[in-house]
């Protein structure tokens, strides 16, 4: 996440070096603070140009309307891999009939979509599960994992549909293992959520639990390079 709000702020300067002291190659970022709620060209423009490391998810806010769709073109010009969307920051439920034109152009892109998950009621994990449905060709990744209110639900939910994936970012191990075992390590992307989260603690958190080499090398980088086309 890049961005300013009030209590976090990374900028891409201080993301890489992150990355560095953590042995991360390649990120995946997306807006925070008033970069994703309001001013979406500013926090799509800061993910965007952060460098080659770096790759964005752009965010708009689906009650944007048509100027939502042009933006979401702009950023695919720049070179997006997908799309954020926040129900709960963003104020939308989503499986409203704004929130379809959004999906429809991801789908059109080739996109991924995360869509933040685990606070009542916006950021709902069964709500990701009907938007999935609908749009069976999209990828969709619950970011957080659920966290901190719905994480036990998110087992089920990737369980009922075959193109939603978890964020590993705000899960603890003994979450993301069962998901592992019931449904796969393709099925799971690592994530650090930074600065909310940070590496060295997700990376400890896959370390201890026992995956193979092929489950952790799926986990680390082979899901996101297959879902983002990276």
């Amino acid at each position: 996440m890049l961005g300013d709000e009030t209590y976090l702020s990374l900028r891409p300067a201080e993301l890489l070096r992150r990355m560095d002291a953590a042995g991360v190659d390649l990120a995946i970022a997306r807006p925070m603070g008033a970069g994703l709620v309001v001013d979406h060209r500013a926090g799509n423009d800061l993910v965007l140009t952060a460098g080659p490391r770096i790759r964005g998810l752009a965010s708009v806010n689906p009650w944007w309307g048509p100027a939502a769709l042009e933006e979401l073109l702009r950023c695919r010009d720049q070179g997006a891999v997908g799309m954020f969307l926040d129900p709960l920051r963003q104020g939308f439920f989503p499986t409203e009939s704004i929130v379809a034109p959004l999906l429809e152009r991801a789908a059109q892109y080739g996109w991924p979509v995360m869509i933040r998950t685990g606070a009542y009621i916006f950021a709902d994990v069964l709500a990701v599960v009907e938007i999935a449905r609908r749009f069976p060709s999209v990828a969709f990744i619950a970011g957080f994992g659920g966290y901190a209110d719905m994480w036990f639900e998110m087992s089920e939910a990737i369980g009922s549909v075959g193109n939603l994936y978890l964020d590993a970012s705000m899960l603890w191990g003994d979450g993301i293992d069962e998901i592992v075992r019931r449904h796969g390590a393709a099925r799971v992307l690592f994530g650090s959520a930074e600065p909310r989260n940070r590496y060295r603690v997700c990376l400890r958190t896959l370390d201890r639990l026992e995956l193979s080499d092929a489950e952790r090398d799926a986990i680390y980088y082979g899901n996101a390079e297959r879902l983002f086309h990276l």
